[in-house]
């Protein structure tokens, strides 16, 4: 992956400046080699981590007629497929995602679901004076841009946007809220109300005169199979989904969190690779948290040469800051500290590349609560929010109303709560679905849909994924996010992937016999580290409690409320306001 920034200014004038300032702050994205393009309406820079042609390779990359230009942060694992259906493999650019502006010159934006991928695209339509912003289907690849009276500003993170453009910027206090409720902000939004992110498997296309949004594919097209999906087809489909993004010019590592879907992928890696796989995991020295004896026992099984990190309370409490100001986002738990020291191990080792599990729970139904959603909905409370949210009045996702209405009147200013009076986040449809559409759907495959745009596309893919990753210079790799294998998912019924409340019993299933029988027994352990509060101090949690204070949005004695421990709220609450607050103070934001 790499970093890309730009400006686009239809009608000229453009300031060049902005694009070089954004890029200097993005060199963590691409050390390896920097790229530009200049006319005299778009300016835009792309810092390349390489990982395909090293030597023949280079951006930006056009199509044959020269129309479209493009500079493009990711990977196309099919591009070898798709040159020889474009019939243009013999142009000598050997990087992958120089496919993508001949597959937008033939196909147009639609041509991007072609794509088995990750990837956040720029490209430059020379005859129309057009731009395109474009992400993959998921979002694994950011991209995130900023409107003004000079043109249009993008970039690969928030934070060169906001000190790169010269405009006041404000928090958007219905990303609060969507936090506050969901502790996520869903795409377009973000934290900062001028800037908008591109949702997944869309594209945006910027004229001098207009500015239009492109939905190229979406997650949820759930459909009946002629006949029953069978174990072999399934172990096929993921074990070419590793083959694929195995595929570099350098060594591809392995992360290893001992549980079942890193421990799928790795014993697949293992038997395809010549070489021990090379694979990390956290290891805590509390035994509530630690998973290092079934990572030890993965390890051994799949013969790879491990690296266990520790992380340790003095890690969380020395770290934590450093990482919310790096990602700009939201935190409801201190494990992306564990995932920052995780990603900085591997590029200490030399790896650049990781193959990681996200993905399989949202596409396999594999947390606990879809076991909830396959029994009875008869008391489930309708809520005339739930369906402008959802599309569904019964359907809350795992937002608690009641718990939601005290987090507001305890943590946010009567200021912020008349900011919100208007703003709340469930006036926003957070799926790309319509109450019909909604209306077909099974309660697990709404959850499934839901988990996909909420939480796995900003949250898992970017603050804990990309964020932490890209920080040290690596790029994650998902094999249960290619186009083959969610395409298999979409056609299995709820009842083989959810069976006696067990969930992911079709993958476990594919995988007896070849995944310990340990992992295979053990129950969903979520990746988790330890209390913020238990291991702060005093001075640096007063120095947070004056962040809180001189953000305008929460009362600083929200960090004194304790849990409702008769009813405990999934996350704690005043680590999001502490990182809230943080972000705030990082990007200089007003309410």
């Amino acid at each position: 992956m790499c970093g890309v920034c730009g400006t686009f200014s239809p009608n000229g004038g453009i300031d060049r400046s902005v694009a070089a300032a954004m890029h200097s702050r993005l060199v963590h994205r691409g050390p390896d080699e920097t790229y530009s393009l200049n006319t005299e309406t778009v300016s835009m820079k792309l810092g390349r981590l390489s990982f395909t042609g090293l030597v023949d390779g280079w951006q930006p990359a056009e199509d044959r007629s020269g129309r479209y230009v493009a500079m493009t942060n990711g990977e196309v694992f099919n591009a070898r497929d798709l040159r020889e259906k474009l019939g243009s493999a013999r142009y000598g650019n050997g990087v992958d995602v120089s496919v993508v502006p001949e597959l937008i010159a033939q196909y147009g934006v639609e041509g991007l679901h072609l794509v088995d991928g990750q990837f956040a695209t720029v490209v430059f339509d020379r005859a129309e004076k057009s731009l395109f912003l474009a992400r993959d289907r998921f979002g694994i690849c950011p991209m995130y841009y900023t409107v003004t009276n000079s043109g249009v500003h993008f970039s690969s993170e928030i934070k060169p946007l906001v000190q790169c453009v010269d405009r006041p910027w404000k928090v958007d206090i219905g990303a609060v809220d969507q936090y506050l409720a969901m502790g996520n902000i869903v795409a377009p939004r973000t934290l900062v109300k001028e800037i908008q992110a591109v949702p997944p498997g869309c594209a945006v296309k910027f004229t001098a005169n207009n500015q239009e949004t492109f939905r190229y594919w979406r997650y949820g097209e759930f459909s009946s199979p002629a006949e029953p999906v069978s174990a072999e087809t399934i172990r096929k489909s993921l074990r070419k989904s590793v083959r694929d993004r195995l595929q570099a010019e350098v060594e591809i590592g392995a992360y290893l969190s001992g549980g079942f879907d890193s421990t799928a992928i790795l014993m697949e890696a293992a038997d395809l690779t010549d070489q021990p796989v090379r694979t990390f995991s956290i290891v805590f020295d509390d035994p509530g948290l630690d998973e290092g004896r079934f990572q030890r026992e993965v390890a051994q099984t799949a013969a790879s040469k491990h690296e266990q990190i520790l992380c340790r309370r003095t890690d969380i409490a020395s770290r934590f800051e450093d990482m919310v100001r790096h990602c700009c986002y939201p935190q409801r738990e201190t494990y992306n500290v564990a995932a920052m020291m995780l990603a900085s191990a591997a590029r200490s080792a030399g790896i650049k590349g990781v193959v990681s599990g996200e993905g399989a729970d949202e596409l396999f139904f594999g947390y606990d609560s879809y076991a909830f959603d396959s029994a009875t909905r008869s008391n489930r409370s309708s809520r005339a929010e739930n369906e402008q949210a959802w599309g569904r009045a019964d359907f809350s996702w795992e937002v608690n109303w009641r718990k939601l209405s005290h987090r507001r009147e305890t943590y946010l200013t009567p200021r912020a709560r008349e900011a919100l009076d208007g703003n709340e986040f469930w006036r926003s449809r957070l799926i790309p679905f319509t109450e019909d559409e909604v209306k077909r759907l099974s309660p697990m495959q709404l959850r499934s849909i839901a988990d996909v745009y909420v939480q796995l596309s900003g949250h898992l893919l970017g603050d804990h994924g990309d964020s932490m990753l890209m920080k040290n210079s690596v790029e994650g790799r998902y094999p249960f996010l290619s186009n083959s294998l969610v395409s298999l998912a979409l056609k299995m019924d709820d009842g083989v992937k959810q069976v006696d409340f067990e969930g992911k019993a079709c993958l476990k299933s594919a995988y007896k016999g070849i995944v310990p029988d340990s992992v295979l027994r053990r129950g969903k352990h979520g990746f988790t580290a330890y209390d913020l509060r238990s291991v702060t101090d005093s001075r640096a949690w007063d120095d947070w409690y004056g962040l809180v204070e001189a953000s305008g949005i929460f009362i600083p004695d929200c960090l004194d409320t304790p849990a409702d421990l008769s009813v405990p709220d999934k996350w704690d609450f005043r680590l999001s306001a502490i990182s809230i607050a943080m972000v705030i103070d990082e990007l200089g934001l007003e309410l």
